[in-house]
């Protein structure tokens, strides 16, 4: 399969903390958590390490080891960081001919602190990640290409989206996105237009709760739902009193043309949106390191694994275990794993059935 993945890439600087070490705050009324650092005082880390990542990176490898002939559209900066993020894709066979480099921004670069429960806080720098333009998208990057994967686009690089997936679903490729929560907010209706060249948009509860607000109608609880009910179809989507159907925002989607909406959910697990059922596969039991990097593995998996003809419970079954083998590593692409482990790993897992469900559009 020959794939075309555009999107963002960043040197990654991972700081793991011991819980004792650095104070860590969840309000009482919400889901909130704060890691805090007393001002002037040097912070004991258990070790720092610098990686490679980024959405578009991390699904280049990712699709990359599961057997495709992978090329990658990026946006670097003229610097040492470059040279290194180069190297990793040359290293894993990734086609870089597509990247290019700016002049006086920096190559884009993250600060990850890891620590309690290792859902990570990021200090980013998007730099030369902001700059990809519709002149960076040439005609012959999407001939005969297969698969069309968009990463998250930063800023003004966002606005290329819908010549993106435009290009892509003219020269008849499987088109998958995976947008941002900035890119949702900001964008939302150039989102929502582009979504008819689009095949699958992956996202996660917080960016799927900003793509239904004020699109989607209130969620009405059900007193069909069991303790087995899944939360997202038990509960709904976004703020506690201002909540919106999974199913009606799924409705939505499909009646764009988009085939698939993919929603992560952290612990718990993903759904899969289709025609008119939701499907749930749990998460993968792993013990976590981090959880940056998970959502790229999912998203990526489960696209390439639907675009290369896996039924709808085989693609979801890959992407949780690729996923939870990421979210066990303390970097984005080292837990990445082949296809043929994971069809292994899948066949040998217990309870890790996928679950459907009838769509109710409100």
């Amino acid at each position: 399969m020959k794939v075309l993945v555009i999107g963002g890439a960043t040197i990654d600087v991972i700081t793991t903390i011991d819980p004792e070490n650095i104070e860590c705050i969840t309000m009482s009324n919400a889901t909130n958590s704060y890691l805090m650092m007393e001002q002037g005082k040097k912070v004991e880390a258990r070790r720092i390490d610098t990686q490679i990542g980024g959405g578009a990176t991390n699904a280049s490898v990712a699709m990359k080891r599961m057997g495709a002939e992978v090329s990658c559209v990026l946006k670097l900066g003229d610097d040492i960081d470059a040279e290194r993020i180069l190297r990793r894709l040359a290293e894993e066979e990734v086609n870089a001919d597509f990247v290019t480099k700016h002049p006086t921004e920096q190559t884009g670069k993250s600060v990850i602190v890891s620590s309690h429960s290792r859902n990570s806080g990021v200090f980013v720098h998007r730099g030369a990640n902001t700059k990809l333009r519709e002149e960076d998208l040439r005609p012959e990057m999407f001939e005969g290409v297969d698969l069309v994967y968009v990463s998250p686009l930063s800023s003004q690089s966002a606005d290329i989206f819908p010549y993106a997936v435009e290009q892509a679903k003219k020269a008849g490729a499987f088109v998958a996105c995976n947008l941002g929560i900035r890119q949702i907010r900001l964008r939302k209706e150039q989102v929502l237009e582009a979504l008819k060249s689009v095949d699958l948009i992956a996202v996660n509860e917080l960016e799927a709760a900003a793509l239904a607000e004020g699109y989607v109608p209130a969620f009405q609880m059900e007193n069909k739902t069991t303790a087995d009910t899944p939360s997202l179809l038990k509960n709904g989507l976004g703020e506690n009193e201002a909540k919106v159907s999974l199913g009606g925002l799924a409705a939505r989607v499909n009646k764009i043309g988009c085939r698939y909406l993919v929603i992560t959910n952290g612990a718990e697990g993903a759904y899969l949106c289709s025609e008119n059922s939701v499907h749930f596969c749990p998460a993968s039991a792993c013990e976590v390191k981090t959880t940056i990097g998970a959502g790229d593995a999912y998203n990526s998996t489960i696209s390439y694994a639907l675009a290369s003809g896996k039924s709808l419970n085989e693609a979801m079954q890959l992407a949780s275990v690729n996923a939870a083998s990421v979210a066990s590593s303390i970097d984005t692409q080292s837990g990445l794993l082949g296809l043929g482990t994971l069809d292994g790993k899948v066949r040998s897992a217990v309870e890790f059935d996928v679950s459907s469900f009838p769509i109710k559009a409100s």
